[in-house]
C-alpha cells in the first residue's frame, strides 16, 4: 500500500511540475550548465532514461534546465522530451562554438540568427549541402523576440563590440580543420560552428517552440583548436551562462 500511495504522489508531483509553464535552458556539457544551476529555487529533478532535468525558479520565473549531451542525436532527444514531457514554452541553449568568421576571437558571443546542419549532404540528388529531404530551406530561423533578448543581454554584459549575430552551423564533426573552416564560411556565411544547435531547432520547430542559439567562441576551428579549446571551455561556457542569467533578470 505504502508503494503505491507513494507511486501515485510522485506522478501527481510530475504533473504539477510539468503543467506550469516554464523556459527551457540547455546546455550540451557540464560546464555550460554548471553556473546555471545553484541559482536555481524550489529545485525539483526529474529523470527520464540517462536525462536528469532541473526544474523550478530563476528569479521567481518557472524553468527546466537539462543536460543534452553533445552531438545533434543528445540534443534532438533533449528537445523532443522537453516538447513532449513538459510544458516548454521556449528554449535557450548556451554553451561554446568553434570561430568561422575570420573576425571572430576566443570570448566573442555569437547569437543565432539561423541555424543549419553542415554535415546534411544530399547534393546526389540536387539539394543543396545542408538541406534536409522534405524542407525548402536549409536555415532554420530562431525567435525573433528571444534573439533581441539575448543581444540585449549580452551588450549589457560584455558591449556591442565582442557581440554579433549570425549563422551558426552544426554537425556531428569537431572542426579542427582550417579549410573547412573556410568551406564553411564561403557556404553558410557561417559565424560560428557547434555540433547541436540546429538539430535542437528543427526539433522545436516541429513542435512550435520558440528558441535561440546563444555560443561564446572558444576556439578559431583550426589545428589549434582542440588546444585551444580545453584551455577555453570554462571561460568561455560562463560567458555565455552571464548573457542567459542577465536575460532573466
Amino acid at each position: 500500500m505504502f508503494r503505491i500511495f507513494a507511486l501515485l504522489l510522485t506522478l501527481f508531483s510530475f504533473n504539477c511540475f510539468a503543467s506550469v509553464a516554464r523556459i527551457a535552458i540547455v546546455g550540451a556539457m557540464d560546464v555550460e550548465i554548471e553556473g546555471i544551476l545553484p541559482k536555481l529555487t524550489n529545485v525539483k529533478h526529474k529523470t527520464i532514461g540517462n536525462h536528469i532535468f532541473y526544474i523550478g525558479e530563476l528569479n521567481k520565473k518557472p524553468v527546466i534546465v537539462t543536460k543534452s549531451g553533445v552531438g545533434k542525436v543528445n540534443a534532438a532527444l533533449t528537445t523532443t522530451l522537453l516538447a513532449s514531457k513538459f510544458n516548454v514554452t521556449s528554449i535557450i541553449f548556451t554553451g561554446i562554438a568553434g570561430a568561422c568568421s575570420p573576425d571572430l576571437e576566443p570570448m566573442d558571443v555569437v547569437i543565432s540568427t539561423a541555424l543549419v546542419q553542415h554535415d546534411v549532404d544530399l547534393t546526389a540528388f540536387g539539394n543543396p549541402i545542408g538541406l534536409l529531404d522534405g524542407y525548402e530551406n536549409r536555415e532554420f530561423l530562431p525567435s525573433e523576440s528571444l534573439v533581441n533578448q539575448a543581444l540585449k543581454a549580452a551588450h549589457s554584459v560584455l558591449g556591442e563590440d565582442k557581440v554579433t549575430t549570425g549563422t551558426i552551423v552544426s554537425g556531428d564533426q569537431f572542426i579542427a580543420d582550417k579549410k573547412k573552416v573556410a568551406f564553411l564560411y564561403q557556404e553558410f556565411q557561417a559565424k560560428a560552428v557547434e555540433m547541436e544547435g540546429a538539430a535542437l531547432a528543427q526539433v522545436a520547430d516541429q513542435f512550435n517552440i520558440p528558441y535561440v542559439v546563444i555560443r561564446t567562441i572558444s576556439d578559431k576551428a583550426d589545428g589549434s583548436a582542440s588546444l585551444t579549446y580545453d584551455e577555453m571551455k570554462n571561460t568561455t561556457a560562463h560567458n555565455s551562462i552571464s548573457i542567459l542569467l542577465e536575460m532573466f533578470k
